[in-house]
C-alpha cells in the first residue's frame, strides 16, 4: 500500500485528495439486500447488466448534476454481499465524472422482524457468523490491496455496523476484524450507528483491537449531537480523534434541524471542526420494496444534499466556512490511505 499513501483509493484508481471537491460520505448506489420476487435475502454479488443499465440511466444524471455544486466524489458504503459488481461502479464513475470510493466490510445484525428479516439467518451475512476474526480481516485486506472479485477495482474504506449499545457476538467479531484490516491497510473505518451508546460500544472495541481512532467515522449520529447531554460524550471522543457523521437529513421541516446546526457551531467553537462530516444515506436499494430510490429520504438521491439540505442549513445559520470544512476539507483529510 506504499504507493497509495496520501492518495484516495477510488474504483478507477488513485487520485489526489484535492480532486474530490465536496464529498457526501455515506451513500448507496446499489444496496440490493432483498430479492422481493423470490422472497429471499440476496446471498451474493453477481454481474448484472440490467442493473448497470438502470443505474446508468437513473443515477448518472443525478451525480452529474452534483458536480455543478462542486461535488466530485462520494463514499459508497454498501458492503458485501449487497454491493453491485465492481464494473458497475467503474461505469457509473466514468459516465458521471464523479470519483467513487467503494467499501469493504460487514453490516450490522438487523433486528428480527425489521425490514425483510423473518428468520435469524436473515439478520446478518452468514459468513460473518461462520468465519473467524482473522478470516474476516483478511477478506477486507484482500479487497483493499488486491481487488474485489478478481478485478482491479479496490475498496477504499472499511464499513462496519451495529445499532444497539450491546453488541452481538457477530458484530463484535466484525468490529475486531475491521480494526485489524485498518491497521494493515491504512484505510478509513466508517460505521452504521443509530442508537445512543452504540458509538461508545463500537469505539471501545475498535480501540482495544488497535484501530487508529483518528481514522474512524461514526455514522448516523445526528441524534447523538442534537441531544445536548449526550453530545458531551461525542465531544470527548472527538478530542481523541473520532469523527461524527450526521445522516438521513430530511429538511421537509427544516426547523427540526436547527439543533443540529447549533451542535455544529458548538463543535466548531470547541476547536473540533476537523471531526465532523455529512452524509445523506441516499441512493438506490431494495430494503423495503423492489429495487428503487430509497424510501426514507425525499428524492432525488445524491442531489438532495445540494439542492435542499445544505441550502436549508445555510438558512438555519451554517456558515460558508463551516460547510467547506465539513463537506470538503474533512473528507479530503480522512479518505486518503494513511
Amino acid at each position: 500500500m506504499k504507493a497509495a499513501r496520501g492518495k484516495v483509493l477510488t474504483v478507477c484508481g488513485l487520485v489526489e485528495p484535492s480532486e474530490l471537491g465536496k464529498v457526501p460520505m455515506h451513500e448507496h448506489l446499489n444496496a440490493d439486500l432483498y430479492d422481493w420476487t423470490n422472497g429471499r435475502v440476496v446471498p451474493e454479488e453477481k454481474p448484472d447488466s440490467e442493473r448497470t443499465r438502470y443505474l446508468l440511466d437513473n443515477a448518472v444524471p443525478l451525480l452529474r448534476k452534483c458536480t455543478e455544486y462542486g461535488c466530485h466524489a462520494y463514499c459508497d458504503v454498501t458492503m458485501p454481499p449487497w454491493r453491485g459488481w465492481p464494473n458497475l461502479y467503474v461505469d457509473v464513475s466514468r459516465e458521471a465524472g464523479v470519483h467513487i470510493v467503494m467499501a469493504t466490510g460487514f453490516y450490522r445484525e438487523i433486528e428480527l422482524g425489521t425490514y425483510f428479516t423473518k428468520t435469524p439467518a436473515d439478520q446478518i451475512w452468514p459468513y460473518v457468523r461462520s468465519a473467524s476474526v482473522e478470516a474476516l480481516a483478511e477478506m477486507c485486506v484482500h479487497e483493499i490491496v488486491e481487488g474485489i472479485h478478481g478485478t482491479d477495482v479496490h475498496a477504499g474504506v472499511i464499513k462496519l455496523g451495529t445499532s444497539q449499545a450491546p453488541l452481538t457476538e457477530a458484530e463484535h467479531k466484525a468490529l475486531r476484524a475491521g480494526a485489524r484490516a485498518q491497521q494493515r491497510t491504512g484505510a478509513m473505518i466508517t460505521t452504521h450507528c443509530t442508537q445512543l451508546g452504540a458509538d461508545a460500544s463500537q469505539l471501545t472495541v475498535l480501540e482495544e483491537e488497535g484501530a487508529d481512532l483518528r481514522r474512524v467515522v461514526i455514522g448516523h449520529t445526528a441524534v447523538h449531537l442534537m441531544h445536548r447531554d449526550y453530545r458531551k460524550s461525542c465531544i470527548e471522543w472527538m478530542k481523541r480523534g473520532v469523527t461524527y457523521m450526521p445522516t438521513n437529513i430530511d429538511v421537509t421541516k427544516p426547523e427540526e434541524w436547527l439543533p443540529l446546526v447549533e451542535a455544529i457551531h458548538d463543535v466548531f467553537d470547541r476547536g473540533l471542526s476537523r471531526h465532523l462530516v455529512l452524509g445523506l444515506d441516499s441512493g438506490f436499494c431494495s430494503e423495503s420494496r423492489p429495487f428503487a430510490p430509497v424510501t426514507f429520504l425525499p428524492e432525488p438521491p445524491f442531489l438532495y444534499m445540494f439542492t435542499e439540505v445544505l441550502p436549508a442549513f445555510r438558512r438555519l445559520g451554517l456558515t460558508v466556512a463551516e460547510e467547506a470544512q465539513i463537506m470538503e476539507r474533512n473528507p479530503q483529510a480522512l479518505l486518503p490511505i494513511a
